[in-house]
């Protein structure tokens, strides 16, 4: 695990956990959005799983977890961080700055400005992960950018949530653009439906699809 210590606006721990060692790096990750609250727990759960893993159980695979990137609206039920910046605007792909200009999708004048942005950024740099999976919620479909349509179908099948290449509107500074586009790592964003959110289910599907053991805690 990476020694450098990540905190969002006011202070909050942004906690990353990682487990097993090899060449293969999976990122999942939730929180982004403060108000969408189901992915935490989903991701909390996958946490309790790999907290409970014995270590021959990884196989090579490295698994990197950041149950809550934006605390600070996750503790004030906002989508926004402290700042009342869109984590998911903030990103410096190309289009950033770009499309309607909103409160709620509020990226900042600045590429990148935010710790939280800054955090996402250095685990993604230290951890170089091979794919990212991201819960958000609740369009209800396994949204794809970069070069991971396989793995979408897969997760797709497990929770009867359609694969979606375009979710209809233009998201310029998101995580996906960035990554996906821009970098060619693959990220997968799980949106969640609205309601029947089982995180046990949620979680063993997660593993499941990313070859790990599914045994439920």
């Amino acid at each position: 695990m990476s020694d450098q210590k990540y905190y969002s606006v006011q202070n909050r721990p942004i906690d990353v956990h990682a487990f097993g060692e090899g060449p293969k790096t999976t990122m999942i990750m939730a929180g982004v959005h403060g108000d969408e609250k189901d992915g935490v727990d989903v991701v909390r759960e996958v946490l309790s799983r790999l907290r409970s893993m014995p270590k021959n159980a990884f196989d090579g695979h490295r698994v990197v977890v950041m149950p809550c990137a934006n605390p600070d609206g996750y503790a004030d039920d906002t989508r926004q961080n402290a700042n009342k910046i869109d984590i998911n605007r903030n990103f410096p792909d190309k289009t950033f700055g770009t499309g309607e200009k909103s409160k709620k999708f509020n990226g900042g004048k600045v590429a990148a400005s935010e710790p939280e942005t800054k955090a996402i950024l250095g685990v993604v740099a230290h951890y170089k992960p091979s794919l990212i999976i991201s819960l958000h919620e609740a369009l209800a479909c396994v949204n794809y950018n970069g070069p991971c349509i396989r793995m979408s179908r897969k997760i797709s099948k497990a929770t009867g949530l359609p694969v979606v290449g375009d979710i209809g509107y233009p998201c310029p500074g998101s995580m996906g653009n960035y990554f996906g586009f821009d970098k060619r790592l693959p990220v997968i964003t799980l949106e969640l439906p609205k309601e029947n959110v089982d995180p046990v289910a949620y979680a063993s599907i997660l593993l499941e699809a990313i070859g790990l053991p599914i045994r439920n805690s």
